[in-house]
């Protein structure tokens, strides 16, 4: 066994859910008349990133789109939500840990999102509501791999940074993470995963 630890912080998108964006980049793309590549560019590009940090609102978000992608004016605010909202979205293996975890660790996830899309995600998948907390991107003000929005899940947690595991699909989210001297996993898989968190929880 290592280390005590009594918090886990998980990535959500590629750990615990699953989601398509594709869905919303082929609706724009054949909207706009613009190739797919460069439509995913624009549309996860700076101004998306504003949005999950807080810093926009969707409205102005789609403004921005209107402006960077060619026939932009097609682009509709409420019609575009809804595809964001009805993009695939499903649990992945790791979900089924979280009961026996909740019962040893404070499990919180950390998220680059905003907060109505986590609230929209809290009625279709009812474990979100189970967790002790979810830090997005735009609540810390931050984004990962921003050693802030770890410096902030780390005091709304009320935890310490050497009692903490954090667990993502991004190798720079979890690099980030490591700089500030918290235990990292990246995640490639149900397995690793497994194999990782064995080494501090022996009920696994």
């Amino acid at each position: 066994m290592q280390n005590k630890i009594t918090t886990i912080f998980f990535d959500l998108f590629g750990v615990l859910l699953g989601v398509d964006q594709s869905v919303v980049i082929q609706y724009l793309s054949k909207l706009t008349d613009t190739p797919y590549i460069e439509t995913r560019e624009i549309a996860l590009g700076e101004p998306f990133m504003r949005l999950e940090r807080g810093e926009v609102t969707f409205t102005r978000y789609v403004e921005d789109l209107r402006s960077s992608m060619p026939n932009g004016a097609r682009i509709d605010a409420d019609s575009l939500r809804e595809i964001w909202k009805n993009s695939k979205v499903g649990e992945m293996p790791a979900v089924s840990l979280l009961d026996d975890l909740l019962n040893n660790f404070q499990i919180w996830v950390i998220s680059n999102t905003t907060e109505s899309h986590i609230k929209s995600l809290q009625s279709k998948f009812t474990f979100l509501s189970q967790l002790n907390g979810i830090i997005t991107s735009e609540r810390a003000g931050a984004h990962k791999p921003n050693a802030k929005i770890f410096q902030y899940a780390i005091a709304e947690a009320g935890t310490d940074i050497s009692a903490s595991i954090f667990i993502d699909d991004s190798h720079t989210n979890t690099e980030s993470a490591e700089n500030l001297g918290i235990v990292s996993h990246h995640y490639t898989g149900y397995d690793g995963l497994i194999g990782f968190l064995s080494n501090y929880h022996p009920f696994l």
